[in-house]
């Protein structure tokens, strides 16, 4: 059971637990007609934040309050499915800042104000499941709020829910996007052909590149213990996909400081080579 020091609004109070611990409780609903003084059982409550001192919890507890609650419950409705269809934890954060950034956004439409966005594209092919999440919530802001959102909004939201699914920042989830599709370009141009998001070769490329980029990111050098004999083979039957994985390798040492293990190499050669397969 928590016990309510200060209700925020619907979705959301101010508690504390039985060890007298202050803390942050969301719930769909799990305020409504309660007061101060009052409990909530904790299996009505969705998500709980401890708060790291006095200034976080009032920092905390005035961003919740100024937020609709509406738009708390939508944020809830994603973040669910989210989970529900990549099967990832999600950081904590994304419960304070996707409701937050769904209201700013109408308020933005409301005033005229434009909302951009230069990845759309490379989000779309590079995140498709997150894309299409984030479309799914337009359509409802649209049908709700009687406004009109551009796609680019749709991007807004599924980088939201990729750099909670990360554990990054905004900022690191946009290069991740850029980086990637820099190194499908290359992909796409030394093999001279258009890449198909659609073949399932495309798919596992794209994810194994996610992964990769996570590596490059980390700094994680891994001893490579790659078989020779398997790795020589690759090497000679798949020359041209090789010669592209050694180019993407010299980009990201150049740029990254980060050196391709060979293991890496490979199975980047591997991967290459299905894609040249599925659209020829």
């Amino acid at each position: 059971m928590f016990l309510i020091k200060r209700v925020l609004n619907n979705n959301a109070v101010v508690a504390t637990d039985k060890h007298k611990q202050t803390l942050v409780a969301l719930g769909n609903g799990i305020a409504f007609h309660k007061k101060a003084g009052e409990v909530i059982g904790e299996e009505r409550v969705e998500k709980v934040f401890y708060p790291k001192n006095e200034k976080d919890t009032n920092s905390m507890s005035e961003m919740l309050a100024s937020i609709d609650p509406k738009y708390i419950e939508l944020s809830d409705q994603i973040i669910s499915e989210a989970i529900a269809s990549s099967g990832k934890k999600l950081s904590d954060d994304i419960y304070l800042s996707l409701p937050d950034h769904l209201q700013f956004a109408v308020e933005r439409i409301k005033k005229g104000m434009p909302i951009q966005n230069r990845l759309t594209i490379e989000t779309m092919q590079t995140y498709p499941d997150e894309f299409q999440l984030g479309k799914r919530v337009l359509y409802y802001l649209e049908k709700s709020e009687n406004l009109k959102f551009p796609e680019d909004e749709a991007t807004n939201i599924a980088m939201h829910l990729i750099t909670a699914e990360e554990g990054n920042s905004l900022e690191h989830t946009a290069g991740t996007i850029e980086l990637i599709n820099r190194l499908l370009d290359i992909i796409s141009e030394m093999l001279n052909i258009e890449i198909s998001s659609k073949s399932v070769a495309y798919y596992r490329l794209v994810t194994h590149l996610k992964f990769f980029a996570q590596r490059i990111s980390k700094k994680q050098i891994q001893e490579s213990s790659v078989d020779k004999e398997l790795y020589s083979m690759v090497v000679h039957r798949y020359h041209k996909e090789y010669l592209i994985s050694q180019r993407i390798a010299g980009i990201v040492m150049q740029k990254f400081d980060y050196k391709v293990p060979q293991d890496e190499i490979m199975y980047l050669t591997i991967h290459i080579h299905h894609i040249a397969v599925a659209d020829r």
